[in-house]
């Protein structure tokens, strides 16, 4: 006599390999973590000694899931965790909707559009809808945006969690001090006055207008509720293609499809990815 088929809770557990759940362990804690990490600091974070730690540091990084740092020694997700991120990304079902709107805001501005959401090293593409002439600005899958000298690196900075965000832009900041980066913030004082102005016109802008530089408009996609940052949609084209006036019709544009996207995405998960 055949037997009933089990229902989940009777099913017993299947076999796995421990290895791999410890490894998983690992790649979790440098996903949790705002930033690059020490062994010992992994080592402390998963329960294990600092040699066992190390081992498995070794093979993660042969596989491309854990990169470390030659001059700090400090681990962090390598490029095969960026990839499969990424391809997570692109099978979801959220990403198809604004991929629809991303090409409706391309084809109305005549300028490429971008998706971005926050990833392991801040603020990344996942989305493209390329301008249709020979000067439409291309950035890669995968690119991170600056955070505190960028139109989708603002939006983060102005409506994101501060916890994840101030050490990343404190660094930022330190590195644009260090080599006199033109036109972007070199201290905390400036990005506040940067993130206010965000705030209150409801999106940032962002101008490179060096040779080969960018200008932009990003705004926030916000939850149901307002609050959280989703992700941030941009429009960004060579430098002084892009009107960057805040009562202009390329913002008007950039806003509506934020509000859009933000209604049509009521209902979807958050589209963080490993955090």
């Amino acid at each position: 006599m055949l037997e009933p088929p089990r229902t989940d809770a009777a099913a017993p557990a299947q076999a796995g390999v421990n290895a791999v759940e410890v490894a998983g362990g690992l790649v979790r804690a440098l996903a949790d973590a705002a930033g690059p990490q020490r062994l010992a600091d992994l080592a402390r974070a998963v329960g294990m000694p600092t040699a066992k730690a190390h081992r498995y540091l070794v093979s993660l990084m042969r596989a491309g899931l854990v990169a470390q740092d030659p001059q700090s020694r400090c681990y962090d997700l390598g490029p095969l965790a960026l990839r499969a991120g990424l391809v997570a990304l692109g099978r979801s079902d959220a990403l198809k909707q604004a991929e629809r709107v991303l090409e409706a805001l391309a084809g109305s501005t005549g300028e490429t559009a971008a998706v971005a959401v926050w990833g392991t090293h801040g603020p990344t593409l996942v989305r493209l809808a390329a301008a249709r002439h020979a000067q439409a600005a291309r950035v890669p899958p995968g690119h991170v945006f600056p955070l505190t000298w960028s139109a989708c690196g603002l939006v983060f900075c102005a409506w994101d969690d501060p916890a994840r965000i101030a050490p990343l832009a404190a660094r930022d900041l330190a590195q644009s001090r260090a080599i006199h980066r033109p036109g972007a913030p070199h201290g905390q004082a400036e990005l506040d006055a940067l993130v206010a102005t965000a705030r209150a016109r409801g999106f940032a802008t962002a101008a490179n207008e060096a040779e080969g530089g960018v200008s932009a408009i990003a705004a926030p996609v916000l939850d149901s509720g307002g609050g959280r940052l989703r992700l941030a949609l941009s429009v960004f084209g060579g430098a002084g293609r892009i009107n960057l006036d805040p009562d202009g019709p390329v913002a008007a544009l950039v806003l509506d499809a934020a509000r859009r996207l933000a209604a049509e995405l009521r209902g979807h998960p958050p589209l963080d990815w490993l955090r």
